[in-house]
Order: structure tokens, then C-alpha cells, then sequence
């Protein structure tokens, strides 16, 4: 086994050994100002390692050689990665190009421990759990930049020593699990998520100040207004203010006014806001401190001086059902106000294409459990909430009114998962503004099940097979797996219907991230907000890029659920505010 230091050009002939290799372990070190933006960092080593060897190629030194990267994007070669996503965006920024294939070890480890919370999956974790290889990362934080130790040349040359083998026992393991299928498709979404995060979404500067200011000015306002409703007239003046950010200060204030509480909490005190204006304004004051403390704040720290933009990072599986979470800053939680979203803009001679599924959890829930009146509603294009509210009210479908519409939102997306009659009813509450006695969410329940017989089979069987056989599937194949765990009847059915829902939305990036190479167009996602994709493209291309980002969505779902119509909604737009 030899360890291979590449300082010099005439040294590169070394890596001719692995180009007669079908699979190579890949790795890069990074420094400068933070080494884990590649905008503000530079790529110091790229470590290359084979079942018997490892070459560690200084990139500062050397640059990026055509040698190299012949090698790094030969498609007969498996590159082998743990969180390929990293190494990925620092190589495409820097020198232009995608590894290809790739093998990531991080997400193999994900799906391969099929939802058990507690599993690490760092490489040294993963080392430990499928080869029993102990590892030391205590370099890994170290000055790359400077002149390497004989250390650090070690450290670097065991990222990549056990690369081959433990693809070896993982692709063996995705193979007995039935796990190619979803394993290749997250595996290919690593590009298209590289490539967004490298974009990241500008964010209108100016504007965003004096949002800031506003909503201060606005807080401190509302905050004056409820020292005054909230006041203890009983304590000395100077000494009868209160702090609206204490839940105990705030729950005696109220208590004071009438409320029997059992805490503070936005769900209580939305039950309960219609009875008192002090309620009202004490939930929109909280609502402000969110948006400022969660939002605001925190996009405004996170624009990035090199591109002015913010680039938050996502994680592809970031829970059993492989649904993609963000961080720093988190562009999920954004609210939907206008004046939020208006805040986030494309570059100058740039639109947004703004695309989100409709009913996408609905259509993959009638699709999975083939119930034949949902089936027959999409198929002729009828409203299927419009249809439910008809269904479970008794009223014709051309007579339902919008409130009653709204009503029936709930009761689909509630009872899919198969909600009982008290969690419908809260869901309808806070969830879609729906007042419903606890009779009418059973009534509403009982109807439900009685029309979409397709869906209460669907249900019985989830059930019956999960507790069979510890385990449940998505579309895709994904695993959620209960042998060390008791089951949580709740999550059968999300599972299968939100984790085949995740599965559609990465299938069409991959598809969209294909066709816009193949038809030369300047686009390319910079966010994606659960079933919502944000396309920045040229204005002159805006049209063409709004159709392939439907086609490609459409087709991603079809895809996983071939037997239910799919539907997109997309729009062009000057902001996010826009769509």
C-alpha cells in the first residue's frame, strides 16, 4: 500500500494507476477565510484513494490539472464521497466542473439506517458501523493553508484509504434492501442542490434595512399599547410594566383579565384571541418577533459580501421520510407575507420561474392507495376538495360554498393520515381558521371514509403490513423501519405519501437540472421550499425555462406515481412576492 504526496507536475504520472480502477475514494481539504464556503475559501489538497493506494495532489500548488480532471469526471469510474455535496460545490466553483458518477457514502448511511434516529453518520461513525475502522478526525480543523505536516499528508491520505472497501459493504447492503433505486436518485440529486446552494438567492438590501427598522417601530408600538392593557394597577408606577417575553408575566396579566389558562402558548391563545383585543395584539406582537428574530435578522447576517447574496445550505434527508430540511439561514420558515418575500429578488436581467405542486400530497395519496373516486376526480379535473366538502356534507358539488371548501382542505389534508375527530378539529383550526364542534369532525370523519373506500383499505393494510413487518416503504423504495423502535401509527401514513412527495420534487430537480443542459438555457434553481421550486433564468429565456420546470415536475412525480395526474402551478416573477 503506497501513499503518494504530489507536489510537482512530472509527479502526476503516479495517478495513471488509477485510471484502470473502476471505483476511486475522493476527498478535498479546504482553507482560507472559511474554509466551508467556496467563495471564500480556496481547495489546498485533492485526496484520491483506490483499493491499495492513496494520492494526495496539492491543488495550491499544482491548480487543476486537464490530467486530473480527466480522471475526477471519467464516467467509467465510480467516485466514492462522503457528503459528495461539499466537495462538489468547491470543485464546481472553483474550476467549473461536476464529478461524475458519484457514490456518497453520507446519504448511503442515511437510507441504509432507514430512519433510526440514532445512528451518526459522520465518516468515522460510518467507518465504525460498517467495517469496525477506527479513525482520528482531531486534524480536521487544522491550518491547511500553511505548510502541511507529515500529520495532516496522514490525516488526509485515511479520508480516502477506506473509501472502495466501504462502498464495497454499503452498495452490497443497498442491493439486499431493495435500495438502488432511491439510493441512485438521491445520489444524482447531489448536482442540482450543489448547484443551488452555489447560487444562493439575492436579497434586496436596502429594502431589507428598512423592513427591519418598520417592524421594530411596529413592535415597539404594540409593545407601548400592551404595558397599558396589561399593566398591574396594583404596583407602584415605574414598577408595573411587563415583560411580553415572559410566559409567567404574561399569563398572570391575563389571568387578571378574565382568562383561565393552562399556558401561554400560540395555540391556546389563538382558541381564546376573538374574546379579548389585548390577545390579538399579543399574538401579532410575537409574530413580529418571529419574523424579525427568525427572518430578518438572520438573512441579514447570513448575506454573503462576496455575491451578496444568501446561500443556505439544504440536507437531502433530513428526516425518516427523506424530506429536504435548511439552515443558515432557513428559507422554509419564511412567511408568506408580501412584504417578506419581496425582499428576495433575481440578479439584474434575471426573473424568477416560481412552481409548486398542486395537491401534490393528495394526488400521491390517491395514486399510492388507488382510490377510485379520487382517481376518477383528478382524472376529469374536478376540484377534490370542492368535491370532498360535497361528499361529506350531502350537498351538491355546484353548491358548496368557499367556507365550506376551506373546511374540507382540512378534512383531506387531515384525514389522509388518518387524523382522529379532536386532532381534526384542532388541525381545522389553526391550520385553515375552520370552527368545527367535535360532533361535526366525526360526522365530517365517518362520511370521509365512507366515500374514499380506496384510502380506508390503503390505510388497514399500511397497518397491518407495518406492524407485520416492521417496516414501511415510499414510491421510491425509501425505508422507514421499526425494529428497533415501537411504531408510531401516525407516521405509517405519512411516510409513504410526504417521503414519495419528497421523492417527486427531487426527481424534478435531477430532470430540470438534465434538460437545461441539454437545451442550452442560463437557469437554475436557488431555492426550494417544501413543494415549491424558485428557478432563477434570463429574461429572454424566462417562457422556455417556466415550461421545461413544469415538464420536469410533472414528469418527476409521474414517474413515482404513474397511475394519478399531476398538476403545476407556475408563474414568472420579478420577487417571490410576485407568484
Amino acid at each position: 500500500m503506497g501513499l503518494y504526496y504530489l507536489t510537482k507536475k512530472e509527479e502526476l504520472h503516479a495517478l495513471d494507476l488509477c485510471h484502470s480502477a473502476s471505483k476511486i475514494g475522493i476527498d478535498v481539504e479546504t482553507a482560507g477565510k472559511n474554509p466551508l464556503s467556496p467563495q471564500q475559501s480556496f481547495i489546498r489538497l485533492l485526496q484520491i484513494g483506490t483499493e491499495s493506494d492513496q494520492f494526495i495532489v496539492d491543488i495550491a500548488e499544482l491548480g487543476m490539472e486537464d490530467s486530473v480532471k480527466a480522471l475526477l469526471v471519467n464516467p467509467n469510474i465510480t467516485k466514492i464521497l462522503h457528503s459528495a455535496k461539499f466537495d462538489m460545490k468547491h470543485l464546481l466553483f472553483h474550476y467549473g466542473f461536476y464529478i461524475r458518477p458519484v457514490f456518497c457514502t453520507f446519504l448511503a448511511s442515511r437510507l441504509l439506517s432507514s430512519g433510526n434516529s440514532r445512528h451518526r453518520h459522520s465518516l468515522r461513525a460510518v467507518l465504525k458501523r460498517y467495517l469496525g475502522i477506527e479513525i482520528d478526525k482531531s486534524l480536521q480543523c487544522s491550518d491547511w493553508a500553511a505548510h502541511l505536516s507529515e500529520e495532516q499528508i496522514a490525516y488526509a491520505a485515511k479520508d480516502v484509504e477506506y473509501l472502495v472497501p466501504l462502498y464495497q459493504v454499503m452498495s452490497k447492503r443497498l442491493n439486499e434492501l431493495k435500495l438502488r433505486k432511491v439510493s441512485q436518485l438521491e445520489f444524482r440529486t447531489i448536482e442540482p442542490v450543489a448547484q443551488m446552494e452555489l447560487s444562493g438567492i439575492r436579497v434586496d438590501r436596502k429594502k431589507l434595512q428598512c423592513t427591519i427598522q418598520e417592524t421594530k417601530r411596529e413592535m415597539r408600538d404594540i409593545e407601548h399599547e400592551l404595558e397599558q392593557m396589561l399593566k398591574d394597577d396594583t404596583l407602584l408606577p415605574g414598577f408595573d410594566s411587563i415583560n411580553l417575553n415572559s410566559p409567567d408575566q404574561v399569563k398572570r396579566a391575563l389571568e387578571k383579565r378574565g382568562h383561565d389558562l393552562q399556558s401561554t402558548s400560540e395555540r391556546e391563545l389563538k382558541s381564546i384571541q376573538s374574546k379579548d383585543p389585548a390577545i390579538q395584539k399579543l399574538l401579532h406582537y410575537r409574530h413580529l418577533h418571529r419574523i424579525l428574530n427568525s427572518t430578518l435578522t438572520s438573512f441579514n447576517e447570513h448575506i454573503l459580501p462576496e455575491t451578496g447574496h444568501v446561500h443556505p445550505s439544504y440536507f437531502q434527508i433530513a428526516s425518516a421520510s427523506g424530506r429536504f430540511s435548511c439552515s443558515d439561514p432557513n428559507i422554509q420558515q419564511v412567511p408568506r407575507e408580501k412584504r417578506i418575500r419581496s425582499l428576495f429578488i433575481p440578479d439584474p436581467g434575471m426573473l424568477f420561474v416560481i412552481a409548486d405542486y398542486s395537491q401534490v400530497e393528495l394526488r400521491v395519496a390517491a395514486g399510492l392507495a388507488e382510490d377510485r373516486i379520487m382517481l376518477e376526480a383528478y382524472a376529469q379535473g374536478q376540484d377534490l376538495h370542492r368535491l370532498t366538502a360535497s361528499l361529506t356534507s350531502g350537498k351538491p358539488y355546484d353548491q358548496i360554498s368557499a367556507d365550506e371548501r376551506q373546511a374540507a382542505k382540512a378534512i383531506n389534508f387531515g384525514l389522509i393520515y388518518a387524523m382522529g375527530p379532536k386532532g381534526l378539529q384542532a388541525s381545522a383550526r389553526q391550520s385553515y381558521g375552520v370552527n368545527m364542534s367535535i360532533q361535526e369532525a366525526e360526522m365530517f370523519r365517518t362520511n370521509f371514509f365512507k366515500h374514499y373506500k380506496g384510502i380506508r383499505k390503503w390505510h388497514q393494510q399500511l397497518e397491518e403490513t407495518g406492524k407485520m413487518q416492521k417496516y414501511i416503504r415510499t414510491a421510491a423504495g425509501r425505508i422507514r423501519s421499526y425494529h428497533s423502535e415501537s411504531i408510531r401509527i401516525t407516521e405509517l401514513f405519512n411516510v409513504p405519501v410526504q417521503g414519495t412527495a419528497s421523492e417527486a420534487l427531487k426527481a424534478a430537480l435531477c430532470l430540470f437540472h438534465k434538460k437545461v443542459t441539454e437545451q442550452n438555457l442560463t437557469a437554475c434553481p436557488v431555492a426550494i421550499i417544501h413543494d415549491e421550486i424558485i428557478v432563477q433564468t434570463k429574461k429572454e429565456q424566462a417562457e422556455r425555462s417556466r415550461q421545461t420546470l413544469v415538464e420536469s415536475m410533472v414528469e418527476g412525480a409521474s414517474w413515482l406515481v404513474p397511475n394519478v395526474p399531476f398538476e403545476v402551478d407556475a408563474s414568472i416573477a420579478r420577487s417571490w412576492a410576485d407568484k
